[in-house]
């Protein structure tokens, strides 16, 4: 398959954290748009904002920014690699997109959340081959991340991991409750700069009357 810049745009669009609504992967893909039919969401997706089911205790509840260290962004990133002159089908756009996929896998973490105790909403993607029972997966910020479309940067990836013996029930969308670690992570889908240990999944319902904003 030719990489055009098309393609590397596509995988931008999902990869800039901070977008609202539904975004796209690869312009002009329909097929990959469509909404997954055990879940509702179309690749892409994020959570519209809700209030958790339950009070927050002693989790502090962070939003995905939060995970970002200061002063980094996705457009400082992208500034440095001098897109504007691609063409499509331009033999340099794999190059390009080599590039991308390292500078997302060693995307720098947040120091002050080590160690911490938090809750945040996001996407449930299995590490061990269960749909709906999991002892190990991570969690994205937006449908499809890391199986239909490209991971994101390591900050916005974090690997979840259960203590318990037996495997917890999940939802597509989740709270996940626990302890956050700064550790890296080279998954089978994914380089996660963070790590959880879980203490409670709770699903995720986005028709709370008090909402929670993301």
């Amino acid at each position: 398959m030719k990489v055009t810049t098309s393609t590397i745009f596509g995988a931008l669009i999902l990869a800039c954290v901070g977008t609202s609504g539904t975004v796209a992967w690869a312009a002009g893909d329909r097929t990959s748009q469509a909404a997954s039919p055990d879940s509702g969401y179309r690749i892409g997706d994020k959570l519209a904002p809700a209030k958790p089911p339950t009070p927050a205790g002693q989790y502090e509840e962070i939003l995905w920014e939060t995970l970002l260290p200061e002063g980094w962004s996705v457009d400082k990133e992208l500034g440095s690699l001098n897109m504007d002159d691609l063409g499509d089908n331009d033999p340099k756009a794999r190059e390009v997109m080599k590039k991308i996929r390292e500078m997302w896998n060693q995307a720098p973490t947040n120091p002050k959340l080590d160690n911490k105790r938090v809750r945040i909403p996001g996407f449930v993607v299995p590490l061990d081959g269960e749909r709906a029972k999991t002892r190990d997966f991570l969690l994205v910020p937006y449908f499809g991340a890391c199986i239909h479309a490209p991971a994101p940067p390591a900050n916005q990836i974090i690997h979840m991991v259960v203590k318990t013996k037996n495997p917890i029930t999940v939802t597509p969308s989740a709270w996940i409750s626990g302890t956050i670690h700064i550790t890296r992570s080279d998954t089978r889908l994914g380089v996660s700069g963070y790590e959880m240990i879980v203490d409670q999944v709770e699903p995720y319902k986005q028709d709370a009357v008090d909402m929670f904003p993301i």
